[in-house]
């Protein structure tokens, strides 16, 4: 008989409840879900966003990078209570050549390391049985119908004190691929446009990017990880089409938030309280507090000159053929690379 294992809704339950279990594996297609979980866990384990930039690693599997993930999972936790290691598509482990190193993680575990493990298929891998896999707690993400998605976007803007009309909807749903991650992308944005009343499609024409591929939301969220593939995410979106004044703003946007918070918190706001008022939404606060451990407020300043720079560059008639010349290239190598 299949064995049928809590879902998202039923977990949800768990967490707030405040309680976590040691090993996690999630189940299903639902990715983006899936991902909105794992940055709750990771909040919860790791509360100071201090400990958790340097106690938290992410590794993707079908990348050959099992033996970095259980290397980074065995290692005693150094400067914070525990430590967080999230494992993505662990069923696409070449499992024959990390048997042993497998076994030895799953059942001799550091207390200190919270586990999570995913895979797309809506089974535990075959070679997940008997006592490794009663270690795990599991979960199942099923998909989302239609109809749980349109009630979902209902609801979220309803929350809000906003109304959509039926067409509205349907673009949002359209535009973000039905994954629900991306649909959180959008309603914030929405939120923060200061739209009010009703929402019409012409709204979400306005305000909310084709977020199929989400090009945009992944390179700020690199940039400010300073990450040196943001490089080839800017080349990417300048090829879709991205306008740079757009995408300076973007980049604007990111930077004011952030300082608002530092703001706060220097009028004596506690953390949690700073984040909230800053206006960073729930589900992304796990990667905002790794910002700010990136870009002290110190560093952050002299962003703000950078981009002013490229603002005047840009409505002052600048239009580069070669994307070295751009000035938010330029900006954006700054970034990464000087300041």
């Amino acid at each position: 008989m299949a064995v049928k294992y809590p879902n998202a809704k039923q977990f949800k339950l768990e967490l707030d409840r405040n309680r976590l279990a040691p090993r996690y594996l999630f189940l299903g297609e639902e990715e983006g879900e899936k991902d909105k979980y794992i940055s709750r866990i990771i909040g919860m384990a790791l509360p100071d966003a201090g400990e958790r930039a340097n106690a938290t690693a992410r590794f993707h599997i079908e990348n050959d990078e099992f033996v970095s993930a259980a290397d980074f999972a065995f290692s005693p936790a150094m400067f914070s209570s525990r430590r967080v290691c999230v494992m993505y598509n662990i069923d696409r482990i070449q499992f024959n050549k990390n048997r042993v190193i497998f076994h030895d993680l799953i059942l001799n575990m550091p207390d200190s390391t919270l586990l999570i493990m995913t895979s797309l298929e809506h089974k535990p891998p075959v070679f997940m049985d008997g006592d490794l896999l009663a270690a795990f707690t599991v979960i199942q993400f099923w998909r989302y119908y239609d109809s749980d998605i349109y009630n979902y976007i209902v609801m979220s803007f309803k929350r809000l004190g906003l109304v959509l009309d039926d067409r509205a909807v349907e673009l949002l749903i359209e535009r973000t691929g039905n994954d629900i991650k991306k649909i959180d992308d959008a309603i914030d944005m929405v939120r923060f446009s200061g739209e009010t009343g009703i929402i019409t499609a012409d709204t979400i024409q306005n305000c909310v990017d084709d977020l199929r591929d989400a090009s945009i939301f992944e390179f700020i969220d690199s940039l400010f990880k300073r990450e040196k593939k943001s490089i080839d995410l800017l080349k990417k979106i300048v090829e879709d089409g991205n306008p740079d004044l757009k995408i300076l703003y973007m980049i604007l946007r990111q930077a004011e938030m952030i300082e608002h918070y530092y703001s706060l918190i220097e009028g004596g706001v506690n953390a949690e309280e700073a984040v909230r008022k800053a206006g960073v939404y729930s589900k992304n606060r796990e990667n905002f507090w790794h910002y700010t451990g990136i870009f002290p407020r110190s560093r952050l300043m002299k962003i703000f000159p950078l981009i002013s720079s490229a603002d005047y560059q840009l409505k002052s008639g600048a239009r580069p053929g070669m994307l070295t010349a751009n000035p938010v290239f330029n900006l954006v190598a700054s970034i990464l690379f000087e300041i």
